[in-house]
């Protein structure tokens, strides 16, 4: 009977709890219509600002880039060529190695 006394009073707390939280929510309203509209009419606008921003950072970024590769073509375009050669070459070499060693290993098991 003690349980029972003491989850009874567990239970008389916990609801007086919840309906104390319930009464601090209880008074918040929704907001009005022209309230929201308003509001998502300004977020509308801050991501299209947003939007523009970022675009305007990754267009700048790629002019940077492409001004750098175009300055060193035209200053070294032997290296140029030679990276451009060396890193298919690389990476073509680097996949033929894992297939041959794929293949040892199927033979193997």
């Amino acid at each position: 009977m003690n349980k029972d006394a003491e989850d009874q009073k567990l239970l008389n707390k916990l609801s007086a709890e919840l309906e104390r939280l319930d009464a601090q929510y209880d008074d918040i309203s929704a907001p009005s219509l022209p309230a929201i509209q308003q509001f998502l009419a300004a977020e509308a606008d801050h991501r299209r600002r947003q939007s523009r921003r970022e675009l305007l950072l990754f267009l700048l970024a790629a002019i940077l880039l492409l001004s750098i590769v175009l300055t060193l073509l035209g200053f070294a375009p032997a290296v140029y060529w030679v990276i451009q050669a060396v890193i298919p070459l690389a990476v073509l070499g680097g996949l033929a190695a894992v297939k041959v060693r794929q293949r040892r290993e199927e033979r193997g098991q």
